[in-house]
């Protein structure tokens, strides 16, 4: 077990430091291939590198597959919770990045994930049953193949770049999350455990990149970011079996989705920034950042702030739901 704990203590560290390293290189490189984006949300307007996400990525891989060559041997599973996150993950990463240079269609970013599934569908086999709070086991059989899970991860992914363009704030929804399912995970034993040391590397990851990317930021997560860090999320749900988490992790977004949907996706998430750097949206509100910047005089990092707080209370309601169905 001593060995088991150095191992992801090892793998938390590299996905840190190698976090840092990479988001620090890729910010160089962004500033001398002009892959920058304009801060809407400062009055200075400034270019900010927008590929941050390439950081992301590298820590996660180097931290996960630290622990896969750490504690491989100890454990059978181990293997196949890892790879499977990983591999689901990368694809719609790789997705996410060729959204960044070449701007695919709305609708091949909402399709593309479902192939990224196949990795946890082959982990999945002969796991078709959901514990839902109240109700108990339910049974999908080839319906959770076929419609559940790639739905599930389709959704997670994409539903994730929807809420995002301040400062920190997709990051941070990120790290929260992940912390939550490393609780849920380490709590329930079995291949959620190994699901759950996954997402302790995520937060370690997040973390690391939120050093870069929370108010002011020297960097965007950019889509490879956003839809890596959902795609993750996902595959450490399903693969730890943790959907009532991820339902309740994912309310805000739910949220965000009804709102822009009502835009038929057109819709921001930034405001109109005043002459003292407050946020403020007076038209009908089309994300959440909006209805927070509605309700009071707020700067960015204050939204931001009060948006995690919101996910806080979403996590708690995750970790007491998931442990019911657990119970069951």
């Amino acid at each position: 077990m001593l060995v088991s704990l150095l191992g992801i203590l090892l793998s938390v560290i590299v996905g840190f430091v190698v976090t840092l390293i990479s988001t620090k290189w890729v910010i160089g490189l962004c500033k001398k291939r002009g892959f920058t984006g304009k801060d809407i949300n400062k009055l200075t307007k400034d270019d900010v590198p927008v590929l941050g996400g390439i950081g992301i990525v590298a820590g996660f891989v180097a931290g996960s597959f630290t622990f896969l060559l750490t504690s491989y041997n100890l454990s059978p599973g181990i293997e196949n919770v890892v790879v499977s996150i990983l591999l689901s993950s990368l694809i719609i990463g790789f997705l996410g990045l060729l959204d960044d240079i070449f701007n695919i269609s709305q609708a091949t970013r909402a399709f593309l994930p479902i192939f990224a599934s196949i990795p946890l569908i082959l982990y999945s086999v002969g796991h078709t049953i959901i514990s839902i709070p109240f109700l108990g086991k339910v049974n999908f059989g080839i319906l959770f193949y076929i419609i559940i899970l790639p739905a599930t991860l389709t959704i997670t992914a994409n539903a994730f770049n929807m809420l995002e363009g301040l400062n920190g704030l997709g990051a941070g929804m990120g790290l929260i999350m992940a912390l939550a399912l490393a609780y849920i995970g380490l709590k329930s034993g079995g291949t959620s455990f190994y699901a759950g040391i996954v997402s302790i590397i995520l937060a370690s990851v997040l973390f690391g990149f939120l050093i870069f990317n929370f108010y002011p930021a020297k960097t965007f997560p950019g889509n490879i970011g956003t839809y890596f860090i959902g795609s993750v999320i996902g595959s450490i749900g399903i693969s730890g079996y943790m959907y009532t988490a991820l339902f309740f992790l994912y309310l805000p977004y739910v949220i965000e989705f009804v709102l822009k949907a009502k835009t038929r996706f057109k819709g921001v998430s930034f405001g109109k920034i005043d002459d003292q750097g407050y946020l403020h949206w007076d038209s009908k509100p089309n994300s959440l950042t909006h209805i927070v910047m509605r309700i009071g005089k707020f700067k960015e990092y204050h939204i931001v702030l009060i948006i995690w707080g919101i996910e806080i209370l979403f996590a708690i309601l995750a970790v007491v739901f998931q442990t019911v169905t657990i119970t069951i």
